[in-house]
């Protein structure tokens, strides 16, 4: 037991001693409060992500951006050369995967007949770390060359960010209501298109709107021949269609579904409020469908901060939203705000609340991603708390919802033996909050430290350093 205990550790400290290290700008080194070479955690309350469970009095060590020992306090020995960190009072978790992700937002400054996204590359990498998110998928460019230079630069340590898996521009049909996005001519141009994007450095791909069943499946087949994963917004196509082309991942929980509206058409986009025609999560065709999803292994993303800033569910704004915003577009938004929520979607979100329960305890694979667009109130770091507090009253605990923000999100990325997790030989991405998180979801808002690959951000700062600045860059 103890050779295989000697072996264990020295294969950590061997995979500790190969990561590359890493410089920083002195912008980036502004924020950074801790980068000692090895740091142990004490009397910290740990959240368990993949048992959605909590354990205190715990000591996490940290040895060049990796775990190396977890246990409780009594039972973990500190290094000499460590830096302790005391967590009494606090909570350590991992840093959230989100997979709905996005360095634009949507701009009402335009007609509302030309729906444009406008690109904010400075300000929200920064949210999406300040808020714990350390590792995100964009889900969709409408600026490739931005995203893949922003994660180039992140990773070089040159700006901050989180780590990104970085999607191709949108697999678009013909009549898409973005001009931003280009529109495939027909099914036979998906290859191309994809072998142009993963060449270029994309490591994933979304189907969008009007896509047909035609170009969905050419597209799915050569993304699978790259052994990359696609996912979708999908409205001309149903998820079932989709589900039995072998698509990996379905955004917006149930809310993009198509598969229930009266009178749908093949290839063609319905609009309805309230997608499911009148039916439940208890209505046998809905019972059949997620045994459907979850046969294929299709994973769902839950959105659902997005949509609530779409009906009149819940109409509070944190005070820190509206601050974070630029003057002009606080003001555009504020005129737009009560124009774009409508009571007609408020039925429909409480349904597809329902249904992402019953998928997830059904044995789904539940992941969660902010989508920063729609009105414009959900923002990048501020909407990704938003999102998975909602989880919670979708019916899911605090602890179950916080592993969907992270051990899902990693299983869906296939990154489950690097990050998700708390665990030994995992990359050290960690999240400190003043607070515990599974008594209230709420106190995930209360982060004073974030731990990339071993290296403490100061969350306060970071949110600080945009305030007033959101929409202008």
């Amino acid at each position: 037991m103890l050779m295989k205990i000697a072996l264990a550790l020295a294969v950590v400290t061997c995979f500790a001693t190969r990561l590359p290290a890493q410089t920083y700008s002195a912008e980036v080194e502004k924020y950074i409060e801790h980068k000692e070479p090895v740091i142990a955690f004490v009397h910290a309350l740990v959240v368990d992500s993949k048992n959605a469970a909590s354990r205190a009095g715990q000591t996490v060590v940290v040895r060049n951006g990796i775990i190396v020992a977890v246990g409780d306090d009594k039972k973990i020995s500190i290094p000499a050369d460590a830096k302790v960190i005391d967590l009494s009072g606090k909570a350590l978790l991992p840093g959230f995967v989100l997979m709905h992700e996005h360095m634009y937002r949507s701009d009402f400054s335009l007609s509302p007949l030309y729906l444009h996204v406008q690109q904010l590359p400075v300000t929200f990498p920064r949210l999406y770390l300040a808020c714990g998110a350390t590792t995100i998928r964009t889900a969709g460019s409408v600026e490739p060359y931005s995203d893949l230079n922003l994660k180039r630069d992140i990773d070089a340590g040159k700006i901050i960010g989180p780590e990104m898996d970085v999607t191709a521009p949108y697999l678009e049909g013909k009549g898409s209501v973005f001009p931003q996005m280009h529109e495939l001519k027909d099914a036979a141009e998906a290859k191309p298109f994809v072998d142009f994007w993963a060449g270029e450095g994309a490591t994933s791909f979304k189907a969008y709107n009007t896509l047909t069943k035609q170009e969905l499946a050419s597209a799915i087949r050569e993304v699978h021949a790259r052994k990359l994963k696609i996912t979708g917004h999908l409205c001309s196509v149903t998820y079932r269609e989709a589900a039995e082309m072998g698509i990996d991942q379905l955004e917006h929980g149930f809310l993009a579904s198509t598969d229930f509206v009266p009178g749908k058409k093949e290839n063609a986009c319905p609009f309805a409020p309230n997608p499911f025609g009148g039916l439940t999560v208890d209505s046998p065709e809905v019972k059949d469908f997620i045994r459907l999803l979850i046969r294929k292994k299709v994973i769902i993303t839950s959105t659902l901060a997005v949509f609530e800033g779409a009906a009149t569910l819940d109409t509070t704004l944190r005070p820190e939203v509206l601050e974070a915003m630029s003057p002009d577009t606080r003001k555009v938004f504020l005129q737009e705000y009560n124009k774009a929520r409508q009571p007609a979607f408020n039925q429909a979100i409480v349904e597809d609340m329902r249904m992402e329960k019953s998928f997830a305890d059904s044995g789904g694979l539940l992941t969660v991603g902010t989508d920063p667009t729609g009105n414009g109130g959900t923002l990048a770091g501020y909407g990704s708390q938003q999102s998975i507090e909602l989880l919670v009253k979708a019916g899911f605990n605090p602890l179950e919802a916080i592993r969907i923000a992270t051990y899902n999100g990693a299983l869906a990325m296939g990154l489950e033996k690097k990050i998700g997790s708390i665990e030994v030989g995992k990359q050290a991405d960690l999240i400190v909050l003043d607070a515990d998180p599974s008594q209230n979801i709420d106190n995930i808002e209360k982060v004073s430290l974030v731990f990339k690959k071993g290296i403490g951000f100061n969350s306060p700062m970071l949110f600080h350093s945009v305030m007033g600045k959101v929409g202008r860059y």
